[in-house]
């Protein structure tokens, strides 16, 4: 098998700003484009979810709050029983986007992926790993497991809780390093040749380990907040007094995350891309603008409540909803990086060769949209209250 050679003389002109590139798209690659950034930013909700949720339980775990006779813990256990719920709605959720990124970004996306070869084909069995993991930390352990046999005694134990919410945990950091480099990767064509025929490393370690961080930082937010809408709701019996003992802890596990998430994006989007810095670009200045503003409006009604100790309803909201800004102007940063590292080369997003039936496309869209809705509105009526956070 041989890697192509980069054609240069069918290449895009390079381009400097993110208008130009998106102008000189085709409309059809405009809107694919689009709905990769709008349903990266659905699947990073549910990711970040499932990440921060089994930072916490793996520490609940280690402090013995699963462990018979242990304090009420009720964030603690609320987490821990929607984590395979959390998961397996992450990944649902990643279909799409997967689907897109193909779409757009053919020859880079698929690039990386025979590149990195066993450490991409890895990510199946990992997350394969993570999820029953997940079900053994969320085995209630009772009086009655006695009667289920070793195996179910086992699994009960505080120190088999502690060591599968660790495994988890690290396995879940890995598939998102493993999509990190698959994204580095394909952002570098100049170095696929050398990777190929020689072997050697096509981007630093630094890069890809920064990324992560600023990634593992950035779901902290996200996930605080969702929890605390989870307690408002009254998920797992909670009371006034759970989500009081709940707010400063959620509070600085959000503010941390903020911070450090701003701090490394900060050197994640002023670095160079495609001969151009994404912070001199409108779009990317824009983007980077609602970010912090969004981090700063969520840092404030966390401060709120940690002061009152309380996770008032319309603080909770505001946090919320800064969290999704925060995702979505994330995916703009990350998808706008891209299109002007690929801008100048045959990897840049084009018109995908016998593409067609957009409006097909978007019928079903609508369709499968409105059934989801529906799906989740029946299911939602049907729980009783205190199981619909």
């Amino acid at each position: 098998m041989m890697l192509p050679a980069v054609d240069t003389e069918t290449a895009a002109p390079a381009t400097s700003t993110l208008p130009e590139v998106l102008e000189a798209l085709p409309t059809n690659t405009v809107v694919y484009l689009a709905l990769l950034i709008a349903t990266y930013a659905l699947h990073a909700v549910f990711m970040n979810y499932t990440f921060g949720g089994m930072l916490w339980t793996a520490v609940a775990a280690l402090r013995g709050r699963y462990s018979e006779g242990a304090p009420r813990d009720t964030l603690a256990t609320v987490v821990r029983d929607w984590l395979p719920s959390a998961v397996s709605a992450a990944v649902t959720a990643g279909i799409a986007p997967l689907l897109f990124v193909q779409i757009v970004y053919q020859r880079s996306f698929y690039t990386a992926n025979i590149l990195l070869f066993n450490r991409w084909m890895a990510l199946l069995p990992a997350l394969i790993v993570a999820v029953y993991a997940m079900y053994v930390v969320k085995a209630h352990g009772s009086a009655g497991v006695r009667d289920h046999g070793r195996a179910a005694k086992f699994l009960a134990r505080g120190d088999v809780k502690s060591a599968a919410a660790v495994l988890a945990a690290l396995l879940i950091g890995y598939v998102g390093l493993a999509f990190i480099e698959n994204h580095l990767l394909s952002l570098a064509p100049e170095t696929w040749r050398d990777r190929y025929v020689e072997g050697s490393p096509a981007l630093p370690a630094a890069p890809a380990w920064i990324r992560l961080a600023m990634w593992a930082l950035g779901a902290l937010p996200t996930f605080a907040a969702l929890a605390a809408w989870q307690l408002r709701r009254g998920a797992g019996g909670a009371n006034d007094e759970d989500r009081a003992r709940a707010s400063r802890p959620l509070a600085l596990l959000a503010l941390t995350g903020a911070i450090g998430s701003l701090v490394l994006g900060t050197i994640v989007w002023s670095a160079d891309h495609g001969g151009t810095r994404l912070l001199d670009d409108s779009i990317g200045r824009l983007a980077f603008g609602s970010l912090a503003g969004a981090l700063a409006v969520g840092g404030a009604a966390w401060i709120t409540m940690a002061l009152h100790r309380r996770l008032s309803a319309i603080m909770v909201a505001l946090a919320v909803s800064a969290s999704l800004v925060a995702i979505l102007a994330h995916a703009v940063l990350r998808e706008g990086a891209r299109l002007l590292a690929l801008a100048g080369t045959p990897a840049a997003a084009r018109e995908p060769s016998g593409l067609g039936g957009l409006a097909v496309f978007l019928v079903f869209l609508v369709i499968s949209a409105g059934a989801i809705a529906w799906i989740v509105r029946a299911v939602a009526r049907a729980l009783p209250t205190t199981h619909r956070a």
